[in-house]
């Protein structure tokens, strides 16, 4: 099955090319796996990869709804960028409110 944490960092490293050559496609599959294995980190990398293009097609949409998955976990840099989201309307419709009640309960953690 793995570890969570050794699955996504795989990932990391297959971005990255650490000891590896780049291979972003296999860098997206370890950080799928990693998320499915309910990890906040692996679910936030996910999301990036949908924003950035990184081994799958960019969507805004996906992106975001990756960050909430990793943001309702607890992880508090996905917190932030959820709040990003709504605050320039990245992925979700535009919406102020929101962004503050993210850095609020960023800032209370």
């Amino acid at each position: 099955m793995g570890h969570i944490f050794g699955t996504n960092n795989v990932g990391c490293c297959y971005e990255q090319g650490i000891g590896v050559e780049i291979d972003e496609n296999k860098a997206f599959i370890y950080y799928q796996k990693s998320a499915n294995l309910g990890d906040p980190i692996g679910t936030y990398n996910v999301g990036n990869c949908y924003q950035y293009g990184i081994g799958v097609e960019m969507d805004e949409h996906k992106a975001f709804n990756y960050y909430q998955k990793a943001a309702n976990m607890g992880y508090a840099e996905a917190i932030n960028v959820v709040g990003c989201c709504y605050l320039y309307g990245y992925g979700i419709e535009l919406d102020e409110y929101q962004a503050f009640i993210c850095y609020k309960k960023l800032a209370e953690m």
